[in-house]
């Protein structure tokens, strides 16, 4: 097992671009463990540690049933408006919880909304990254937003 350390600054020009490190590192592991502490500093940031095994191949080439889009191209315009709406509920939910946006959804999982558009937790099921634990916690919140748009 591997250790990572990220510091996610709470600042407008640096929060942004520190999450989709993480996101990108956390797409490209499998993560065993995280534990997160808030520093308070100059700016005031986040710390994560990430306990991690690297991908193996064969779980890399394993095909799932599960629907993952990963580039923002792929949308379209009105796609678009709702995974920016998405990643503002999360941001939301992230403060209102006192944890970093990551922990709500990736970036991924959210290009994935908002290209498949789920109304049901049935299909919310679907996409990757959405298991019985995520969808218990932000399923309906995710659906209501949808049906909101």
């Amino acid at each position: 097992m591997k250790v990572k350390v990220f510091h996610i600054r709470l600042t407008k020009e640096n929060l942004q671009s520190d999450q989709d490190s993480v996101n990108n590192f956390l797409d490209s592991v499998t993560v065993k463990k995280t534990a997160t502490e808030l520093i308070n500093g100059q700016p005031n940031f986040w710390s994560i540690l990430v306990f991690y095994d690297d991908l193996k191949i064969e779980k890399q080439e394993k095909t799932s049933d599960k629907i993952s889009i990963t580039d923002e191209k792929d949308l379209t315009d009105q796609e678009k408006r709702i995974f920016a709406t998405l990643r503002q509920w999360r941001q939301d939910k992230a403060s209102q919880l006192n944890i970093p946006n990551f922990m709500i959804c990736h970036n991924t999982e959210l290009l994935t909304i908002a290209k498949m558009k789920p109304q049901t937790i049935d299909e919310l099921s679907k996409i990757k990254g959405f298991g019985g634990q995520k969808i218990t916690k932000f399923g309906d919140d995710i659906i209501a937003v949808l049906n909101s748009i």
